[in-house]
Order: structure tokens, then C-alpha cells, then sequence
């Protein structure tokens, strides 16, 4: 995400009420998503979850191969490696998005990502385009795959109102979600078998 965690399942606004049932209770493949107002800085603030029918390995692959996010994240143009730990725990990654927007140009952020192979990664906006932007992946090995927890705050610097922010970010999270689930489950056989 990234930016593309930043930039159809879920549109509008999910009630609370609606969503934590559904979160407790998820079937395989199928992301719930919610975008809540936030204070601040935040435009919105997003927590979604899926079971991915995929191994955490498989999972964590496709959250972090720097060099195929483009072909994985609809709208991101690319992803650069800046500055990386030789022991991987961390990275500096620069993304470019196309604009949610057609009358926007496209963004750029740049991010630090802490990694635990195959359970967590968390984000935070070291510069670029936007305001705000920080968050997590997790991944739990469950019954029937992976689940994968996302959470994100997000804060814009244009003068965009704050529910078209929260509006997109409803839009395009179901989106990569989804974007994931299938990149992982392509990638199932080859950790099923032992390859890395």
C-alpha cells in the first residue's frame, strides 16, 4: 500500500454494526472493509480484513516484491527500494500513484516499512504528496488460508474535503485487496512445495 494503501466491494460508509459481525465471521477470499472519519490530519482512517486462501508466505510475498507491486496494486505506476536494512527488518520504498482524480496529478510517497517475514508490516510517510500516512499489515494463520488485518490513516495535503478523501479510499481498498488475494493465490504452490 500502499499509496495505493493511500489512494467495487465496500462504497460509502459501512456502519460499525454492520462490519464487526461481518469481520468475525469472514468466509475465504472476501475483504470487509470499513472508512471512518478521523481527527486531525487524518482524512480517514481504514480497517479492512480478509482470509486469503494462501499461506502467510505466500501472502507476505506479494505485500513486499517491490519490483511486481505495479502489476499487483491497481493504480501504482511504480515502486523504488531508496534505502533498505541488509538484514531486511526495514526499507525506504518511494511509490508513484496515479491520481484517484482526474483533475489531480499523479502522487508520489515516500515511506519507511518495518517487516516481520510472514506476520507484520507497518508504514509510516516519510515525505511526498500527501499529509498523513501511517498503518500496519498483519497476517494470522487461520482455517482456510491467511487472514490479513489492514489498517491506515491517511490525511491529504490538497484542499480535497475530507469525505471525497474517505470516499476513494472506500472505493479502492476493496480493490487491492482483492488485488492481493488473487497475487497470493498464484503464488500458493510455490511455497505449498517448499520453494521461496
Amino acid at each position: 500500500m500502499n499509496s495505493n494503501m493511500c489512494a467495487a466491494a465496500v462504497l460509502g460508509f459501512i456502519a460499525l454494526s454492520a462490519v464487526v459481525p461481518a469481520m468475525a465471521n469472514l468466509e475465504p477470499g472476501e475483504p470487509v472493509v470499513r472508512v471512518t472519519a478521523a481527527d486531525g490530519p487524518i482524512d480517514g482512517q481504514v480497517d479492512a480484513t480478509m482470509v486469503v486462501p494462501a499461506p502467510a508466505q505466500a501472502v507476505y510475498s506479494a505485500l513486499t516484491e517491490c519490483a511486481r507491486a505495479p502489476d499487483v496494486f491497481p493504480s501504482l505506476k511504480s515502486c523504488r527500494v531508496i534505502e533498505a536494512d541488509p538484514g531486511r527488518a526495514w526499507d525506504i520504498r518511494e511509490h508513484k500513484v496515479a491520481s484517484w482524480a482526474s483533475f489531480l496529478p499523479d502522487m508520489r510517497t515516500v515511506f519507511r516499512s518495518e517487516y516481520v517475514p510472514n506476520r507484520s508490516i507497518s508504514f509510516r510517510l516519510l515525505s511526498g504528496d500527501l499529509q498523513y500516512l501511517d498503518g500496519a499489515w498483519r497476517l494470522e494463520p487461520v482455517k482456510g488460508g491467511t487472514r490479513v488485518t489492514y489498517e491506515a490513516r491517511v490525511g491529504f495535503h490538497a484542499l480535497v474535503p475530507s469525505f471525497l478523501v474517505r470516499q476513494s479510499l472506500a472505493g479502492d481498498v476493496p480493490k487491492f485487496m482483492a488485488a492481493i488475494r488473487d497475487e497470493s493465490v498464484r503464488r500458493a504452490p510455490r511455497f505449498a512445495s517448499g520453494k521461496t
